[in-house]
């Protein structure tokens, strides 16, 4: 009778898995369970117990951070986006020239409209759309 080899790939993504749910709620639950099979005849030290404690709060503080930051960086995303399509917005009826992207031919005109492609503001001109960072030069509507 044959044996196959096992694969280890199994229980490391079980780890991995482990590694991502554990939160501040399982340090707190493990500190609770350590302190209460702790030895009686020699407990935890107090230094040892406030260093615990520190580190929860630590763990906390970066938590809640983590949190802060991912919500202002969603914040100043929406604000440089509402931003760019004011811009956009504001260059209709102004002559520019600048170059479509995708054919990198040199397009001059006054500007018609604006929409929104692969979720940035693109300028229409002459019926081609020139997204913001490719417009070279914007002018007052010639005469």
């Amino acid at each position: 009778m044959a044996v196959d080899a096992v694969s280890g790939s199994g229980q490391q993504t079980a780890t991995e898995a482990v590694k991502k749910i554990l939160g501040k709620d399982d340090f707190l639950k493990l500190l609770i369970t350590q302190l209460k099979y702790q030895d009686p005849l020699e407990p935890t030290d107090n230094k040892d117990f406030i260093a615990q404690m520190a580190q929860f709060s630590s763990l906390e503080q970066m938590t809640n951070m983590s949190e802060g930051f991912r919500d202002l960086a969603q914040i100043q995303n929406q604000i440089m986006y509402e931003t760019s399509v004011g811009h956009a917005i504001s260059l209709i009826g102004r002559f520019v020239s600048g170059y479509a992207p995708e054919t990198t031919e040199q397009v001059s005109g006054i500007v018609t409209g604006m929409k929104i492609i692969d979720g940035m503001p693109n300028v229409i001109v002459n019926t081609k759309a020139i997204p913001l960072s490719h417009i070279e030069e914007v002018k007052q509507q010639e005469s």
